[in-house]
């Protein structure tokens, strides 16, 4: 992880020669005849920084799913908390998935497949990489869109307009992918010699991510395929997960602004001044005496931390913008990580998974660490204030109502991560979250339409996918 920086500005300096397509499907192949064109550790770097970067953008993250989970208000501009969202909003965003980093993790699997300079295990072990990448990347989309591309997604020469799979199918296929990619590791011996942001190909920390993504997509299903959920999480929680802040799945930004925190590219390079706390989440922190609301934004120019009521008007929120906490200055350095399966998220499936009798443990234990856990990751590492945080009427856990407590909790952790918290959210049912009055839409969106460019591209397939382009149709998991 010494040469992160190189590899990222490598990277970028790539990129500017060898891009990736952002059309249709039929184009998203590197050109199977020359697939040892382009280094496999320079596609790694690539779909690695691509696909957290739009996790963390502002399309995706912090103007829709901060929006969906009542995080942020916008202090301007205020269309998409009033979820006026057309399918052009997301053309860049199902590019990038798809067109740009998906299509990366492809060739690279393609280049190391082919590579017969690497041993079996390290081939093995590369490719495990690339697999668990591809798993989580996939698992995001269908959360996103629900039913999409998946079985014929990549084969462009046989399939130019790939069908849309149903999402069930799609999570029994991210099942079995997950369980192959794990079974590739040999811990010892390293996985890519550069170009791994993540771990610095050190396969012990790949093999703790896996199973750690095994357990979440095993919690995704837990209300719909309880068999499959308990063997998935439960071996997940035996073979090892994530069991502290370093071992997390984060993406390190760096200071230079080509490669900076979007956040920080946003605010500071783009002088965008678009968002503030949300009076839903300002409140909810205030009442529980929560010491991360520092950490969470800055206060008003009154010194106080005061967050903008949900939904408004342009106008209305143009009156009272002035009011509100901004996004605090942690959120939005340049090297500010990108935390995308963290130590705490682990500590609440935990919990979770011990009240729905996956495993065995002491739920009331696992929740305490995870809310430990989140108050590390943003600073708080007085034991005491932790403790006594914990020891408040409203924070301690109710095993009696056991997803209130894990739910609001993991709403609250799962800031700055707006694409999990709005999964996390749908699944759990908490908060209790209320539509806006000036709201477009009847209920807050539980699906983003799919794009502009798929309704051109591949009418036939978005016609057949099965079901209405609105935003009101639950994922599969989604059984409240």
């Amino acid at each position: 992880m010494k040469n992160i920086a190189n590899y990222l500005l490598t990277f970028f300096l790539f990129s500017l020669g060898v891009s990736s397509c952002t059309e249709g499907f039929e184009e998203m192949n590197i050109d199977p005849n020359n697939p040892t064109a382009v280094p496999a550790e320079n596609l790694l770097t690539q779909a690695q920084f691509s696909l957290s970067n739009l996790m963390w953008s502002r399309a995706l993250n912090f103007d829709f799913g901060m929006l969906m989970v009542q995080h942020f208000s916008q202090s301007e501009y205020a269309e998409n908390s009033r979820f006026n969202q057309n399918p052009s909003s997301f053309d860049g965003i199902w590019n990038t998935f798809y067109a740009n980093g998906m299509n990366d993790l492809q060739a690279a699997m393609r280049v190391t497949a082919a590579n017969e300079n690497l041993s079996e295990v390290q081939r093995n072990n590369n490719l495990a990489i690339l697999e668990i990448l591809r798993v989580w990347s996939l698992q995001n989309i269908t959360d996103i869109w629900v039913n999409v591309p998946y079985s014929q997604t990549f084969n462009p020469a046989e399939f130019p307009n790939p069908q849309y799979d149903r999402q069930q199918d799609i999570y029994a296929g991210l099942a079995s992918e997950i369980d192959a990619a794990l079974s590739k590791i040999t811990v010892g011996t390293p996985g890519f010699a550069s170009g791994d942001i993540y771990y610095g190909g050190d396969m012990a920390k790949w093999q703790r991510f896996g199973n750690s993504l095994k357990v979440r997509i095993g919690m995704r299903m837990a209300d719909v395929e309880q068999a499959t959920a308990r063997r998935m999480v439960s071996e997940g929680f035996a073979a090892g997960v994530i069991s502290s802040a370093d071992e997390g799945f984060y993406f390190p930004f760096q200071s230079d602004q080509r490669l900076a925190n979007p956040f920080f590219v946003d605010n500071t390079i783009g002088n965008r001044d678009d968002f503030t706390l949300s009076d839903v989440l300002v409140d909810a922190m205030k009442a529980r005496n929560d010491p991360r609301i520092p950490a969470f934004g800055n206060p008003n120019v009154a010194g106080e931390f005061v967050g903008l009521p949900f939904g408004l008007t342009d106008g209305e929120t143009f009156a009272l913008q002035g009011t509100a906490s901004r996004p605090s200055n942690r959120l939005r350095s340049a090297t500010a990580p990108g935390y995308l399966l963290t130590h705490a998220e682990l500590k609440f499936f935990e919990a979770e998974a011990i009240e729905r009798g996956f495993i065995n443990g002491n739920a009331a234990e696992a929740y305490n660490a995870a809310v430990a856990a989140s108050m590390m990751q943003w600073g708080i590492s007085d034991q005491i204030a932790i403790n006594a945080y914990l020891a408040q009427p409203i924070n301690a856990y109710d095993a009696a109502n056991w997803k209130n407590s894990i739910g609001m909790q993991k709403w609250i952790a799962l800031y700055g991560n707006g694409i999990e918290a709005w999964s996390e959210w749908r699944r759990l049912d908490v908060p209790q979250l209320a539509v806006p009055v000036a709201a477009v839409r009847p209920s807050i969106p539980v699906r983003a339409l799919y794009p502009a460019v798929e309704l051109g591209n591949n009418p036939t397939s978005v016609a057949n996918a099965g079901f209405e382009n609105e935003m009101n149709i639950k994922p599969w998991w989604d059984v409240k």
